[in-house]
């Protein structure tokens, strides 16, 4: 092994004796409910030819909310639809 120090910290560069550990690493994913889990919805990938000057004020208004393009577009499309009954 190199000589060289580290800038972090290599836990394989140490002996594996009982006081080694490898708990430093949190996990990837947070845990939630399962109740969470079931309540996401699938998305899909649609593509449609909008007016410029739509696109322009769907993007301000994700900026003005902080949020994306795509969570306006689909808001929007949701509250529109509820009007209308299968």
């Amino acid at each position: 092994m190199s000589k060289k120090k580290s800038l972090g910290h290599n836990p394989l560069a140490y002996s594996t004796r009982s006081h080694a550990s490898f708990d430093f690493i949190a996990p990837s994913k947070e845990e939630g409910t399962e109740e969470e889990d079931t309540k996401k919805t699938a998305k899909e990938t649609a593509s449609y030819y909008l007016e410029s000057p739509l696109v322009s004020k769907i993007k301000q208004i994700a900026n003005k909310k902080e949020t994306s393009y795509s969570a306006v577009v689909n808001q929007i499309l949701k509250q529109h639809l509820q009007g209308y009954s299968e």
